[in-house]
């Protein structure tokens, strides 16, 4: 709305209230969602972000947004083991190595998470009263309520890997 043809790199305005709130009501997929449900889910939205909660009546500043920090810890367990056999030493190892250690205890621990939509107010329009007005984005055909979602890739969850070695002599 700023004029510049472009609709994904505008800082937003974080409404005080409510009452700063404009949405026009849509259907998407058969399902209506009104003015209100929107700026209810836009509330939600913003009280759930704690940047966006401290800034309330300000416009976000660039870059002022981080992910959640996610903590891993890796374990290795390692066994050395020696001995003789026909006059000669024979050595080896075992071991247990388990990346995200803190999954395995936790499952809630160590996973990561990633923006649910990075563009949250779509469709802006000008009303009859030549009011901004704007829909909330959805994500699989609900408004969207919280920034963050978790992720499900290979390096969120623990992996264990049980290994031998053998030293030749």
């Amino acid at each position: 709305m700023n004029g510049d043809s472009a609709t994904n790199n505008d800082l937003i305005y974080i409404p005080r209230d409510q009452s700063e709130m404009s949405f026009a009501t849509f259907t998407s997929g058969g399902t209506t969602f009104t003015a209100d449900q929107q700026a209810q889910a836009f509330e939600t939205y913003i009280n759930n972000d704690p940047y966006l909660s401290k800034h309330r009546g300000e416009y976000a500043q660039r870059n002022a947004t981080f992910l959640p920090r996610i903590t891993r810890m890796d374990v290795s367990l390692v066994q050395d083991v020696f001995g003789k056999m026909g006059g000669n030493r024979h050595a080896g190892q075992i071991r247990l190595d388990i990346t995200n250690f803190g999954n395995l205890l936790n499952s809630d621990w160590g996973v990561s998470q990633r923006v649910r939509q990075n563009q949250i107010l779509t469709n802006a329009a000008v009303d009859a009263a030549g009011k901004l007005t704007y829909r909330m984005a959805l994500q699989n055909g609900a408004l969207i309520t919280t920034p963050y979602q978790t992720q499900a890739q290979i390096a969120d969850v623990y992996v264990m890997m049980l290994s031998f070695r053998y030293t030749f002599n």
